[in-house]
């Protein structure tokens, strides 16, 4: 044993002994002290960014239209004349509206450093914060240049409620060595910590994980051909130890360069992170194991081939020729996925009457044809994006539609076309109508005056629109076509025809904030929002307009999904954890993790409001039987690569999986009754029994990436796009921290296992 543990501290001594090694560690301390001068300091919100105001052309409408007695119309009069005169002759059409937005902006802020705003506005001291009323008590005139930027931002926030978001009063800003870097960069606790964190998991990916990586091999990948050089494996051999343990000691040791160097980097990152911004990361210390198990999985390929080569340069080749098998078979997997399969998988769901629809991620739409055993494309739009311009729109809005929702009184699909960013310009949300007797072709076209995050439909078969910027009815024919005139890629046609969205919520239930997600009792009408941890329900009155009925404060922000049925009320989480309330008393009757700490995907409620489904980014299914008040198994639940779940019209469970295969299921038993499952195409036969198996069991050191992703998150799958990190419907990675450890392991033991018998049985 003591053999061994000498040639361990050999390794050692010989990592301390190298320049290599010094020359990082100098380097190393440098970087940590440069970094050591940044920290952050008490500061108030002050300025006013893009992001503060809900949506800018709606600004600019408001200043337009006010009359001069009001609040935003004194605003407006304070402006300069060229500003007015652009505002008045604003429309969403003109080329330059950007530009338009982008002065206005600067000169809102310059509103901010003027003392004559507070008795300009004369707003009354009911319409203000406490916050704003303690500011003015200390008399205008007296403010320091801080208190009055801070003033002037309320007196923004209360005259233009429906426009400016609300913000808090303590910050911090960023600094470095003392100084501030910039007055109008100031960051809320949350959003600093989530800056710092990925600032921090982009710095290991990089320079730790890619550069660290490639610098320890070349400098790691001697140590073993040096081992077999004459007179030192002679001198080993002579001893009575084992030729492979002596193998697996040298090995092990050529781990302590890697060791040193990255513990020394990451914990002192983790100190100063610590120290000057208050944020101790449990997933940067754990990052530094990962990242050592990721170096020995390449550092594994350099020893096996410094073995059969005896040479330090053929150890470095063969380890970068690893690495681009691995990166190929990966990127070819992604590759297919991306272009020519997750585009085709099912999104969503639609029983439609009598007809089955299913709608694929891309936002093509497609119905069942029980005569060819196939899906058919329905519902297509009067041009298709074609290559890199439909490649763009999927990376930018990931799936198109909100909905489909199928109105059974008419016959009719309702989805809700999202703002494409592709051309450039200001596009607006439609709403597109397809008759099933009409065989779905696409009509209507009604513009949404809102990006919203819901498409409802009542009982008497009201099309509603809910969204974090309110409640919407729609009013007038919503098959009447609009066509869609793009001038320059800029959408001017005309928006009163064929009908428009009113507002319907009352003054008290207009504007929510993010995490959002709302959903519609089947049975009563019922609307529940779920607003940045609070719980609202919502009741139409006689006028129809919606009220709050209850509300309550769940005491997260975390985002979440809902649904309701058979007055109990879902709230799945994204960290897994599901409440089930009572939908009258919004009280919590219990608190359950069915499917574990998995994000959710969507939740579903039965048209009879008897059963709930949860369905998450992992593929994972639970179904709840509120009637008996317990959960379903058998059928699809216990599946991890479920795509899609809806209810049909009778009561019966559908399910998509692989791509686009649907299998129905009868309830509570969960048998299966029938299976919509097309053929498959030429390339998902190759990907499904071709790539897919010999990626599966192909190493992925690369995705051990995902791994430490995982700990600096506490979600387990990741946007994989723009949209809003609250929308959990939204496309997700999902980050699997296993799986990599497994196959990595198993490829790990392997080759060790081959190396030592060669070492074992050669003659040297």
């Amino acid at each position: 044993m003591r053999a061994y543990v000498a040639i361990l501290k050999d390794s050692f001594r010989e990592a301390l002994s190298s320049r290599v090694l010094w020359i990082l560690l100098v380097l190393i301390t440098l970087f940590l002290l440069a970094l050591a001068g940044f920290s952050v300091k008490p500061a108030m919100r002050t300025g006013l960014s893009r992001q503060d105001v809900y949506d800018w052309p709606a600004l600019v409408d408001r200043l337009r239209e006010s009359k001069p007695d009001t609040a935003p119309g004194k605003i407006m009069h304070r402006l300069s004349g060229n500003i007015q005169k652009r505002v008045r002759d604003y429309s969403q059409d003109e080329p330059g509206h950007r530009e338009l937005i982008g002065n206005l902006r600067e000169a809102l802020v310059d509103q901010l450093d003027d003392r004559d705003l507070f008795k300009t506005l004369d707003l009354p001291a009911e319409t203000l914060s406490e916050e704003a009323n303690t500011l003015v008590a200390e008399g205008v005139e007296q403010l320091d240049p801080q208190k009055l930027k801070r003033l002037n931002r309320l007196l923004l926030e209360a005259g233009l409620p429906d426009d400016v978001r609300t913000s808090p009063r303590d910050v911090v800003t960023l600094t470095y060595v003392g100084l501030v870097l910039s007055d109008d960069l100031t960051l809320e606790d949350q959003a600093l910590d989530e800056l710092i964190k990925g600032i921090l998991q982009a710095f290991i990916f990089l320079f730790v994980s890619v550069m660290g990586t490639m610098i320890a091999i070349l400098v790691t990948a001697p140590i073993v051909p040096r081992m077999f050089e004459a007179g030192a494996i002679d001198l080993l051999l002579s001893k009575p130890v084992s030729r492979s343990l002596v193998f697996l000691s040298k090995f092990f040791g050529g781990c302590a360069f890697t060791l040193l160097n990255s513990g020394y980097l990451i914990l002192g990152i983790w100190v100063i992170v610590g120290v000057r911004f208050g944020i101790w990361s449990d997933g940067l210390l754990l990052s530094i194991p990962v990242y050592l198990f990721l170096f020995v999985i390449y550092y594994s390929v350099s020893a096996f081939s410094g073995v059969m080569f005896r040479g330090a340069i053929m150890s470095v080749v063969m380890v970068f020729v690893f690495w681009a098998l691995c990166f190929s078979v990966g990127f070819a997997k992604g590759t297919i996925e991306q272009l020519g399969l997750t585009g085709t998988r099912a999104q969503v769901i639609t029983s439609a009457g009598p007809a089955l629809l299913a709608t694929n991620r891309e936002g093509a739409m497609f119905v069942w044809d029980d005569a060819g055993g196939n899906w058919s494309e329905v519902f297509q739009p009067d041009k298709k994006p074609e290559g890199f311009e439909a490649m763009a729109m999927r990376a930018a809005v990931g799936f198109p539609f909100v909905g489909p929702v199928y109105d059974a009184k008419n016959d009719r699909i309702l989805v809700i076309n999202k703002p494409m960013p592709f051309p450039p310009g200001r596009n607006s949300g439609r709403l597109l109508v397809g008759h099933g007797t009409d065989d779905w072709n696409r009509e209507g076209g009604a513009v949404v005056p809102l990006r919203p995050r819901s498409l409802f439909l009542t009982s008497t078969g009201e099309i509603l629109v809910v969204g974090p910027k309110g409640l919407y009815r729609f009013e007038g024919d919503a098959s009447k076509k609009q066509r869609s005139f793009v001038v320059f890629g800029f959408d001017i046609s005309n928006r009163a025809e064929g009908g428009h969205f009113v507002e319907v919520g009352e003054e008290e239930a207009g504007r929510w904030e993010t995490p959002f997600a709302s959903t519609m009792d089947p049975q009563t009408g019922i609307l529940f929002v779920y607003s940045d941890g609070q719980l609202i329900r919502l009741v139409a009155n006689e006028q129809k307009k919606y009220a709050i009925s209850g509300e309550v404060d769940l005491e997260t922000n975390d985002a979440a999904v809902l649904a309701a049925a058979g007055n109990r009320l879902l709230i799945a989480l994204s960290n897994g954890e599901c409440r089930l309330l009572d939908a009258t008393t919004l009280k919590t009757l219990e608190t359950l993790s069915p499917l574990g700490q998995h994000t959710p995907r969507s939740a579903q409620a039965s048209p009879d409001g008897r059963y709930l489904v949860l369905l998450n980014h992992q593929g994972e299914l639970w179904v709840y039987d509120t009637k008996n008040g317990q959960s379903l198994s058998g059928g699809p639940v216990g599946d991890n690569d479920l795509l899609a779940v809806a209810f049909s019209g009778d009561n019966q469970l559908l399910v998509a999986d692989l791509f686009m295969r649907v299998t129905e299921y009868s309830l509570p038993h969960l048998k299966k009754t029938r299976s919509f499952d097309p053929p498959l195409g030429t390339l998902q036969s190759v990907y499904h029994y071709g790539v897919l198996p010999i990626y599966t069991v192909f190493p992925k050191p690369g995705e051990l990436n995902n791994v430490i992703s995982r700990l600096f998150t506490e979600e387990d799958a990741a946007p994989t796009n723009n949209e809003r990190r609250d929308e959990l419907e939204s496309d997700r990675i999902a980050l699997d921290t296993w799986t990599p450890f497994v196959s990595n392991l198993a490829f790990l033991i392997v080759i060790l296992t081959i190396t030592c018998v060669y070492v074992a049985r050669k003659d040297f």
